[in-house]
């Protein structure tokens, strides 16, 4: 399954792929097909972490390359149960978990489920409860998640969850190592937010050494919002000499993706390739434009091929997925200081 969509980035879960044009004239288009990215191993059972000083951990993380697209993953144990494959998705306000693996664990249900609609149809998600549960061996907080049944999600050879912000922002601050495929949690597990709040970075101190491994890297503002239960990382991101929109740092996107009406204002180049992507409810295929000159504050992105999506009316441009990012080597989300941090 290719994941260059993204879900539940605030409070439900939306569509964010679609198939659209860039407005230029009609031609001759190759489709790629799905890919499917490696899990990480079922040998590591529900263990593999490593403590740090100040209270950081390392956890061992699987990231896969396939077509130009990326993903990362890492083991979740619920009810000592597992390991079950999850996507490490900074995109996702909410983590997600298959239904038919919440069924499977007889997870209690948190109040009615929730509709949602993607392109071309409409879909439910129903709120349900963990207590006991892991990521490669350190303990999370109880908390809900929401399960959802998507294309190709959680059958076999599928991951079946996302762990999302809401639960990797109540650590503070995150590394992703593409190159040593880990995952540093910068302390220990804070507590989620009770209200709703807006960090326009960067503000107070840096992320300790620990999660940036003494490298220094470069920093770029990010603007955090948090919710009762969710976060989203949003970051100013332009092309060539155009407006600054408003684009979401999407670790579970597999392929970057900019919003179809933006693509046509900024005169995106087409090309003879499209995708076929799974969003939240349907399978669409996505052309593919070419970024051209684009960039976020102090840094020139590498220019490359991304989808194209019409995202309707939440206010997002697109998303900057784990295809851009990995270029870096490694990248830090420091949640409370509103950092993106490029290695």
């Amino acid at each position: 399954m290719s994941r260059s969509v993204a879900m539940a980035i605030l409070l439900v879960a939306v569509v964010l792929a679609g198939c659209g044009s860039s407005g230029r004239g009609a031609a001759t288009v190759h489709v790629e097909p799905n890919v499917n990215f490696t899990l990480p191993p079922a040998t590591a059972g529900c263990g593999g972490a490593t403590q740090l000083a100040g209270g950081a951990t390392r956890l061992p993380i699987t990231v896969s390359e396939k077509a130009g697209q990326v993903a990362e993953m890492v083991n979740v144990c619920i009810d000592g149960k597992g390991p079950f494959a999850f996507v490490v998705d900074s995109g996702a306000g909410e983590s997600i978990i298959a239904t038919r693996l919440a069924n499977q664990l007889h997870l209690d249900h948190m109040g009615p489920a929730q509709e949602f609609a993607g392109v071309g149809c409409v879909g439910t998600a129903q709120p349900v409860a963990v207590t006991t549960w892991s990521v490669a061996g350190v303990a999370l907080s109880p908390q809900s998640l929401t399960a959802a049944t998507l294309p190709d999600f959680g059958v076999k050879g599928q991951p079946v969850g996302l762990l999302g912000s809401d639960v990797l922002g109540r650590f503070g601050a995150v590394r992703i190592d593409f190159t040593g495929q880990t995952l540093t949690l910068g302390g220990p597990e804070g507590t989620a937010p009770t209200g709703s709040d807006v960090v326009h970075g960067p503000v107070g101190p840096p992320p300790p050494a620990t999660v940036t491994d003494g490298q220094t890297g470069t920093t770029v503002p990010l603007t955090v919002v948090l919710t009762p239960g969710a976060a989203a990382l949003n970051v100013a991101l332009r092309f060539s000499d155009g407006p600054k929109r408003t684009f979401t740092v999407d670790t579970g996107s597999s392929q970057s993706v900019v919003n179809t009406a933006v693509a046509k204002k900024e005169n995106l180049a087409p090309s003879d390739l499209a995708e076929r992507q799974d969003t939240v409810c349907s399978s669409i295929t996505t052309p593919l434009v070419h970024s051209g000159a684009w960039s976020i504050p102090g840094v020139s992105l590498y220019k490359q091929l991304i989808g194209t999506a019409p995202f309707g009316p939440i206010g997002q441009a697109g998303l900057l997925g784990s295809d851009q990012l990995i270029r870096y080597g490694w990248v830090v989300f420091d949640y409370r200081g509103g950092r993106l941090i490029l290695g």
